[in-house]
């Protein structure tokens, strides 16, 4: 895999694991949309990984369905690596095809 391919995959789990979330808490697309001021026709597309969110997007939304990043030691099983296996899953690939780096 390319490096534009690797970019591409991380920016469609980390915007597939947005909408899982968004779905476990029960936070509709038009609740986000209000929260962000961004159209609800967009923040579909991006939840159909249909484009690239700018980051500026991404962390909105993140803000709306009150998710914050943050780093965790990978051989710990918390509910957010389940949901990350998960979003891993639907895209195809195994969570430790992801880079090391």
């Amino acid at each position: 895999m390319n490096k534009q391919q690797a970019n591409e995959q991380h920016w469609r789990l980390l915007v597939l694991m947005l909408k899982l979330i968004a779905e476990e808490k029960g936070i509709t697309q038009q609740q986000i949309a209000d929260e962000t001021g961004l159209q609800r026709s967009n923040v579909s597309r991006m939840f159909s990984l249909k484009y690239c969110p700018s980051m500026s997007n991404f962390l909105a939304i993140a803000k709306a369905i009150k998710v914050n990043f943050f780093f965790e030691d990978k051989e710990s099983k918390t509910e957010l690596n389940e949901i990350f296996e998960k979003a891993m899953t639907e895209l195809g690939r195994r969570p430790d095809d992801l880079s090391q780096n």
